[in-house]
């Protein structure tokens, strides 16, 4: 603090002049605290500064340009009989303005805060994430508005019934997004007695087991099924947009187990198509980058794929493997897995190969750790898993094993060769 005082008046607020290169306070000569703070440009504020505790607090009452040095004064005693009755005017405001947090203010810091735990911890939300989150806070529009403070157990309780009534599975991702935004603002509360939220109002529906039972999808190929469908992709996309990559992408994830967006890329959700540059046909490797885990996956390839990757790569377009000779991508499975419904009676998803490249893996007795490692899983709370070291190379055998399966003459009356299909 400056050793000398004034008055602080219009004409004496006025005549003070900044001093360069650093900031300046000028403290009033009759209400100990109240001063005037000037910045080396030259900007003033009124202050206010008083212990409180064991703590030295400044606050900001307004702008010299913006108020009189009186009303500043008047700020400045309300101020002072706060900090005479023990009230830290900071934390109290920064309490006030917390608890005027409403629940899209609470989403909204939630969906800019990295994530917490597994691969990628500390790393921005995916734009998946973002979208999804975005996807469910629709089903709280009414309550968007509303401070985090007023939104109840039996809110929360009614709505969760009321989107079972029509998707379990989405009433569940929705309230899980929201314990999950609660849980942030819970988080990021100072530690004090007067904490915003004492409980999460979601885990009401624990109290209650309230939790939709939500099956998980079980859609894949039967195996008697499986040279019908692989007939299916290859005779009857005639005609379609883009058949020919329709097609082999299709095989590719069957044969590969590879996510949609792995295959051809999802512009929304950050995913770029499969590049040649990161397929290599010598070694026979594939590399997806950046995965929905945030990990590159690496996995051989069979020889029937790496043929069909040959022959593809002689007519797509220069960087993606999966685009035509302009470099056009199918943007749209649905007209090729209605196709192949209606030959086969199967409407199959690319989710669905998935499962069916994991289902044959497990009839064929590979060790969970390599179909851990095939499938791209995290390993989650399995510490064995953390030590078994299962290489690229070590996958080969396995890949082939499964193609072979997938393609063996004994499914049909015809011998199953994709090259020659070409």
């Amino acid at each position: 603090m400056a050793e000398d005082r004034v008055k602080l008046t219009k004409t004496t607020v006025a005549k003070i002049e900044p001093a360069e290169g650093k900031q300046l306070l000028v403290w009033d000569s009759e209400l100990r605290g109240f001063g005037l703070r000037v910045s080396p440009g030259g900007a003033k504020a009124f202050i206010m500064q008083r212990r409180v505790g064991k703590n030295t607090r400044r606050v900001t009452i307004g702008r010299a340009g913006d108020m009189t040095p009186e009303a500043a004064r008047k700020r400045a005693l309300t101020l002072a009989s706060q900090f005479a009755d023990g009230i830290d005017p900071v934390a109290e405001r920064k309490r006030q303005e917390a608890r005027s947090m409403t629940l899209r203010d609470a989403f909204e810091d939630y969906m800019r805060a990295p994530k917490k735990k597994g691969g990628g911890r500390g790393a921005p939300k995916k734009a998946r994430t973002i979208r999804d989150i975005e996807k469910c806070m629709r089903r709280f529009d009414d309550w968007l508005d509303k401070p985090v403070t007023e939104i109840t157990g039996s809110m929360v309780k009614k709505r969760h019934a009321e989107i079972v009534e029509t998707s379990p599975a989405q009433a569940n991702l929705a309230f899980r997004y929201l314990r999950a935004a609660f849980n942030h603002v819970i988080a990021d509360a100072d530690d004090d007695r007067d904490a915003l939220l004492s409980r999460n109002p979601v885990d009401r529906l624990n109290r209650l087991n309230q939790w939709a039972e939500v099956k998980p999808a079980k859609g894949h190929i039967p195996e008697g099924k499986l040279a019908d469908w692989i007939e299916a992709v290859q005779t009857g996309l005639v005609g379609l947009k883009n058949e020919n990559e329709a097609r082999d992408a299709l095989l590719f994830m069957l044969l590969t187990g590879a996510r949609l967006a792995e295959a051809l890329g999802n512009p929304l959700d950050g995913y770029q198509p499969l590049a040649w540059s990161d397929v290599d046909l010598e070694r026979r490797i594939v590399v997806f980058r950046n995965t929905k885990n945030r990990t590159d996956h690496e996995l051989p390839l069979g020889s029937e794929l790496a043929s069909l990757l040959k022959a593809r790569k002689a007519v797509s377009g220069p960087d993606f493997v999966f685009s035509n000779p302009n470099g056009a991508l199918p943007t749209d499975l649905r007209s090729a897995y209605h196709r192949i419904e209606a030959k086969t009676g199967l409407y199959v998803t690319a989710h669905d190969l998935r499962r069916t490249f994991a289902t044959v893996a497990s009839k064929l007795d590979i060790s969970a750790y390599k179909l851990k490692r095939l499938t791209n899983h995290i390993s989650g709370g399995d510490v064995t898993a953390g030590y078994v070291q299962v290489t690229t190379e070590d996958l080969r055998d396995a890949m082939q094993r499964i193609e072979d399966y997938m393609l063996s003459p004994g499914r049909t009356a015809d011998v199953v060769q994709l090259e020659a299909r070409r």
